[in-house]
């Protein structure tokens, strides 16, 4: 590899990473000769990779212009697929949304109607780029449940029958003529919390969402961490109760038993055969409603302490054995707000290290819900700068 070669690729990397920079700060990152990372800047721009759109008409004395991604160099699709619905975004190079599509559910008890929701996004997507589709080079999928990465196969999600044994990259390529890369939803969300904080986030982050299901994801050095089966951070299936509710993995006691949607529900079903006097009920059951409930209801307030108390106990275990830097919280019982919050710091004092807790920051997710699709796409674009450029 020549010279000219690698400071291209430790720019492309910089670029990944930060999201724009400036010569002199690649200088003094890379620690390159001025005239060696000219040549490499040019080379990129060359090719149509960089741009430097505040450098047209500079004058000496003005701020060093930023270096940044070209953002039409190439496009790429990212879909969340969820259990209600299935959000696509095509993203260009510089990680903005040109396009976005929501697929509500319709009832996935097989596989085909999983692909139909799938599909149709796909559909939308390609009719909204119109001609531009021909600029889409990759397609990253955040999948619901365990995934075989390797391999590309999407093993199982708990909360969708049909969704088991499926082989999703090979089924994508095939239909969409180009390379797709799948991840859990929970690592792809991990990365998008952890890139919000970039620059301001020193150390590691955890990542919990709280939704139908409940899921996890561990992010170091800007990497998720998948463990060498690609199932680490399940905390969901972390047992909380020995004994406890059969959750739907098989095992009893999980915490996705108390704290997912259908050990809420449960809860609340045991709640109404005490003939207590509550404004819960079972007819069109949400995780919102819940929520809503709980600042007013009394048995309400109670179930979501419990709850948290599981979640606390959990995510005692990340801190002992993780020790992260901050934990993030996410989906639908982020709506317990401070409950939550305090519940889960008052069991990690209890039950951690007291230095552990010394810097860790406990906080609640502010991104959009389309915010995962889009990270999908930016993950599947990192991937594909890498196979070109030996990022």
């Amino acid at each position: 590899m020549t010279n000219r070669e690698t400071i291209c690729q430790q720019l492309v990397s910089l670029l990944v990473e930060q999201g724009s920079t400036t010569r002199p700060q690649c200088i003094d990152r890379l620690g390159v000769r001025a005239a060696s990372l000219l040549e490499a800047i040019d080379h990129l721009k060359t090719l149509g990779l960089l741009q430097e759109p505040s450098r047209v008409g500079m004058r000496t004395g003005r701020r060093a212009p930023r270096l940044e991604f070209a953002p039409d160099y190439f496009w790429t699709a990212g879909i969340d697929f969820q259990e209600e619905r299935v959000l696509g975004v095509v993203s260009d190079l510089s990680g903005v949304a040109r396009h976005s599509v929501e697929i509500p559910g319709r009832g996935r008890d097989t596989v085909e109607e999983c692909w139909r929701d799938i599909h149709e996004a796909m559909g939308r997507l390609k009719k909204a780029c119109g001609a531009d589709w021909k600029r889409v080079r990759g397609i990253g999928f955040a999948d619901p449940g365990l995934v075989d990465m390797t391999m590309g196969r999407s093993i199982r999600a708990v909360n969708l029958a049909g969704w088991r044994d499926v082989p999703t990259q090979r089924v994508l390529e095939e239909r969409y003529g180009i390379p797709t890369k799948l991840w859990p939803e929970c690592a792809v969300r991990t990365h998008a919390e952890y890139l919000q904080r970039r620059g301001r986030l020193e150390g590691t982050l955890f990542y919990i969402g709280l939704g139908r299901g409940v899921g996890g994801g561990f992010i170091r050095n800007g990497e998720c961490f998948f463990g060498d089966g690609n199932l680490a951070m399940e905390i969901g299936h972390v047992v909380v109760k020995p004994n406890g509710p059969l959750c739907q993995c098989g095992n009893r006691g999980c915490l996705e038993a108390f704290a997912g949607k259908n050990g809420i529900r449960r809860m609340v079903e045991e709640t109404l055969r005490s003939d207590v006097n509550t404004s819960l009920d079972l007819q069109d059951f949400s995780l919102e409603k819940f929520v809503r409930c709980v600042k007013e209801d009394k048995p309400a307030y109670l179930i979501a302490c419990e709850v948290s108390e599981y979640v606390g106990r959990a995510l005692a275990t990340v801190v002992t054995l993780l020790n992260p830097s901050c934990i993030v919280f996410g989906d639908e019982l982020t709506g317990l707000g401070d409950l939550l919050l305090d519940t889960v710091r008052r069991n990690l004092e209890f039950y951690c290290f007291p230095g552990s807790l010394k810097n860790l920051s406990l906080e609640i997710s502010t991104l959009p819900p389309g915010e995962t699709a889009r990270e999908a796409a930016l993950l599947v674009r990192n991937d594909l700068l890498k196979k070109e450029f030996g990022r």
